[in-house]
């Protein structure tokens, strides 16, 4: 067996677990001097020095998260809490909130630049926070500041102990072995203070440093582009030993993906690398460490981490061919990105190009820019609900063009809403942090902002805000909106359902005039109840996803209104809300949406994006490669995801991998943006169901993430399944 072959062994029975431990909890930064941030990097430092250590057997790369939050009733180890922090808010803190307490509050999504730390080292970063220090006059901005460098020092010692204990296990560990632990503890030794010499050092401070950033948010901190910040350490080990540092990298990256989640069944992990694509400088960005990636996700064979495959005309032809091969032989972890059209969408909305090129991404595939910019989210408009408002607003007997500009009017008021919402937010903490807190006070205490408004600024992140460029040279936090580039993301989402039941009332309601609009709602708000017919009418309209001008080009003009009418908004920073269409959790956001006049009854499972729904694709993949292709590819900025299933069998012969990639190459050249794909024979999922002890290694992908179908629980596996209805 192979050292690959007995890591992933190890990691899919879940060795690690044994050093697991629930965090005590007595442990409090209450009565610790200092701010809101020194406390909070105190709680850390609790952590890091506390944290039981593991190194596994045959493991090259090591550490792992081993504190969790205290369950009472648990028993088996996977079985605790993400949140592990110890309390750090007095109630002094919560009192100058209103009472709000956001001391546990994480957005996370975020995709550092761990470069930086390759680059700086902890003791770089540690100098940085320091004489940044000294420059300031903000007590609020010292104070962080401070907490960078206890957060820091805390990280160091941290990396320290493991050097010791590797240290400890050589003693006792004879033949080739002790050699690998010691020099475990030589690297660990080096990499606790100074900047890596070589790839297994630079692989070996990029995990610790991956590992803080979650320990200090608690979940989804995206790992960005490895293939570039990890190059330059690359050739400075053999090509053979780098490949197996890269195999250990992978699958220590799947060491939380047990950690339950009732939702997900498992899989809290769900972080994204990012491949392939330019070079800031516009160059072809593939290089041997790219391919050494591929190959390493082909043997481990595991949904986690996300591979986000950015395909430029200027990467070689290979470069898409190994990553289809991936595909097609089920690693369904792949998403695929026409990166010469997202490039040019963000520098046509101002990010600056060299920024744009060197986009990576965070937890559900939207487009960020490691290190740089942090555009999850300011919002979202939800195309199924403005439907039913439209509905609402709308008298019977009218025309379809009178009702498709209402639908877009009330499009327009829900994002001015929520972007207005969200900037009234932004500009309070903003003021907060320039020395104004009235303003945030007087929002609060008028009853347009929530208390909780304020969550930003009890819960700041100096671990992870030091691996953007500006944060430590400002003293500004990324929650206290830090990053560089300030442009945030405004989703457009539940699209399809909303272009859906636009085709089924132009169809039924305007044009046959079968039945009035206002029965239709009626409808609506009572589920169908007795009013199976009428669904039925409505259910075989024209669906989205089908070459369809009937169905598309309204859809086209829905879409690339509601994303117009983002780009017309400013931050209170001045930054631009950029467009991006994404449409996760098919399942849970489908449990809180009504009945909708696609015929869809309420808590239904809605489509992931721009997938067709559930059943209603008719005409083939190329078909739905037309219909998404027909929205302006410059109108979104940050996401757009067709997700498509695909029988396995298809690909089955020596030209799959090929035959796969020219149809994602296809799809691009016509201005598809993104791509997710499953392919798996559905009567391996129905199987797996009845006996899932023979398909532990069955992996799908949901939307932007992944997970093994076993693992889920019944209703989404459920979902998954109707995707491959009429295909």
């Amino acid at each position: 067996m192979t050292r690959t072959e007995f890591l992933r062994k190890n990691a899919r029975a879940g060795a690690h677990k044994a050093a697991r431990a629930a965090m005590p909890e007595c442990w409090s930064a209450v009565n610790l001097p200092g701010g809101i941030a020194e406390r909070k990097a105190q709680a850390m430092a609790m952590l890091f020095d506390n944290m039981p250590l593991y190194i596994g057997e045959q493991e090259l790369v090591v550490g792992s998260r081993t504190l969790y939050g205290h369950r009472s009733e648990f028993l088996d180890r996977s079985d605790m809490e993400i949140i592990a922090m110890p309390h750090y808010l007095t109630d002094a803190d919560r009192a100058e909130f209103g009472g709000a307490d956001g001391e546990f509050s994480t957005k996370a999504h975020y995709a550092p630049d761990f470069g930086r730390i390759l680059r700086l080292g902890i003791d770089g970063i540690l100098d940085t926070a320091r004489d940044s220090m000294e420059r300031q006059d903000s007590p609020l901005k010292k104070g962080w500041l401070h907490a960078v460098v206890i957060a820091y020092e805390a990280v160091s010692r941290w990396i320290l102990r493991y050097a010791d204990y590797a240290g400890e296990l050589a003693e006792t560990t004879d033949g080739a072995r002790r050699g690998e632990l010691l020099r475990i503890a030589e690297t660990c030794r080096h990499i606790a203070h100074r900047p890596p010499r070589d790839f297994y050092e630079a692989v070996q401070l990029f995990w610790f440093a991956s590992l803080a950033a979650i320990v200090e948010n608690f979940r989804w901190v995206n790992y960005g582009r490895v293939d570039q910040f990890l190059f330059p350490y690359y050739d400075t080990v053999p090509p053979e030993e780098a490949q197996q540092l890269v195999d250990c990298l992978l699958l220590k990256m799947y060491d939380g993906s047990d950690i339950k989640s009732e939702y997900f069944g498992g899989q809290e992990g769900q972080l994204n690398i990012t491949l392939g694509g330019v070079t800031p400088d516009g160059k072809d960005a593939v290089n041997p460490l790219t391919y050494a990636f591929l190959d390493a996700a082909g043997r481990t064979r595991l949904p986690e981490p996300e591979i986000s495959c950015r395909i430029h005309s200027l990467n070689p032809p290979e470069f898409l061919t190994r990553c289809a091969a991936l595909s097609v032989s089920g690693v369904n972890c792949l998403a695929y990105y026409n990166d010469d059209q997202f490039i040019a969408s963000m520098t046509a909305a101002g990010i600056p190009e060299e920024a744009a090129r060197d986009y990576g991404f965070d937890l559900c595939q939207d487009i960020t820019i490691p290190g740089k910019a942090d555009f999850y989210t300011s919002g979202s408009v939800d195309l199924g609900r403005c439907l039913l408002t439209a509905m609402r607003k709308t008298p019977d007997g009218g025309a379809f063009p009178e009702f498709l500009a209402g639908y877009k009017a009330a499009i327009a008021e829900s994002i001015r809403d929520g972007i207005s919402q969200y900037n009234l937010r932004e500009r309070a903490v903003r003021e907060y942090v320039a020395g104004n807190p009235d303003f945030l006070r007087e929002q609060a205490k008028s009853g347009a902002l929530p208390w909780q408004a304020a969550a930003p600024l009890m819960s700041p992140l100096p671990i992870t805000s030091a691996l953007f460029d500006g944060c430590l040279e400002s003293g500004t936090d990324l929650c206290w909106f830090g990053c560089p580039i300030p442009d945030r993301g405004y989703m457009v989402s539940d699209l399809v359902v909303g272009i859906n039941g636009l085709a089924a009332l132009r169809k039924r309601v305007f044009e046959e005039q079968r039945f009035p609009l206002s029965e239709v709602l009626a409808a609506c708000d009572r589920n169908f109840e007795g009013q199976e017919p009428l669904r039925q009418l409505l259910w075989t309209a024209p669906k989205w996803g089908n070459d369809d001008d009937f169905v598309d080009l309204p859809a086209k003009e829905v879409i690339e209104f509601a994303c117009g009418e983002i780009l017309k908004y400013r931050t209170p920073a001045g930054a631009r809300h950029l467009a991006g269409i994404h449409q996760p959790h098919p399942v849970g956001d489908g449990w809180g949406l009504p009945a909708t006049p696609e015929g869809r009854k309420a808590g239904e499972p809605i489509p992931v994006t721009l997938s067709p729904e559930n059943g209603t694709m008719v005409n083939g993949a190329t078909a739905a490669f037309r219909s998404a292709a027909k929205i302006d590819p410059m109108c979104y900025q940050w996401n757009n995801c067709l997700m498509l299933q695909y029988f396995a069998s298809v690909f089955q012969a020596n030209s799959g991998a090929e035959l796969f990639a020219q149809l994602v190459k296809n799809y691009f050249s016509i201005g598809g943006g993104q791509h997710q794909p499953n392919v798996v024979n559905v009567e391996d999922l129905k199987a797996a169901q009845l006996h899932p002890a023979d398909y532990q290694d069955l992996i799908v992908r949901m939307w932007g993430v992944s997970a093994h179908f076993v693992s889920l629980p019944r209703e989404v596996q459920d979902e998954f399944i109707a995707r491959f209805d009429n295909l």
